[in-house]
């Protein structure tokens, strides 16, 4: 994704409800602040395209969860759909990815086999959605129309959790065009895309720097981009 051009600085920023326009299979993800275990997989969400926790299997249908940042909330024994387990779908238990459908239902995906099925339960769900939205502000970011025109692209789209995190959470610091009430923030991100890579559901990590540039009288987006990490 390139720089992209600020517009008329005094544009009155506007709400908008983007839908997200990501192809199926891309996810983003705020780099945590707390460094969940090596084999731990994602907890995506497909109605926003963010990454709101991480599983780490124990044994089949129990799992430690994370939060989006890094750290432990809760030991969850999720019931299985299915009673008979063989080794095979012991080993994707092991690999296997939870994803939050549009429904509400967080359903575990164990690769290629339709056998192995269980649901995250309403209260794990409740935890990652609560400490996901905690600190942010209730008050929505602001876009102008070029800023609004690259939200509706698959290309150029970041989800609005992801700016939020971006202004709560990142590194302040003055525009780099020395813009008079515009201010930078820069965090890090992953961008997670969705692959079957045997028997198994993967999601592979791209990681980027997200620079924000926001009018802070009215809380407006001028621009954004992101920058890959080498």
């Amino acid at each position: 994704m390139g720089a992209l051009n600020q517009t008329d600085l005094n544009e009155p920023g506007h709400q908008y409800n983007f839908r997200t326009p990501l192809p199926p299979g891309e996810y983003f993800a705020i780099t945590p602040t707390y460094r969940p275990p090596h084999n731990a997989q994602p907890i995506i969400d497909d109605q926003t395209g963010v990454c709101i926790g991480y599983s780490v299997a124990q044994a089949p249908g129990l799992w430690q969860i994370y939060d989006a940042d890094g750290r432990f909330a809760i030991l969850e024994e999720a019931p299985l759909e299915t009673p008979l387990i063989d080794p095979i779908d012991i080993a994707l238990f092991m690999f296997g990815a939870f994803r939050l459908l549009r429904t509400g239902v967080g359903l575990f995906e164990a690769g290629t086999s339709n056998r192995v099925k269980a649901a995250l339960s309403g209260g794990a769900l409740n935890i990652l959605k609560g400490r996901f939205k905690a600190g942010l502000s209730v008050r929505n970011l602001l876009f102008t129309q070029a800023t609004a025109r690259h939200m509706a692209d698959p290309g150029m789209y970041i989800p609005v959790h992801i700016l939020e995190k971006a202004v709560r959470f990142g590194r302040r610091g003055p525009d780099p065009q020395k813009i008079p009430g515009q201010f930078e923030y820069l965090i890090g991100m992953t961008r997670l895309t969705k692959r079957v890579e045997g028997n198994a559901i993967v999601y592979r990590p791209k990681k980027y720097t997200l620079q924000v540039i926001i009018r802070e009288k009215d809380w407006t987006v001028m621009h954004y981009h992101i920058e890959a990490v080498r």
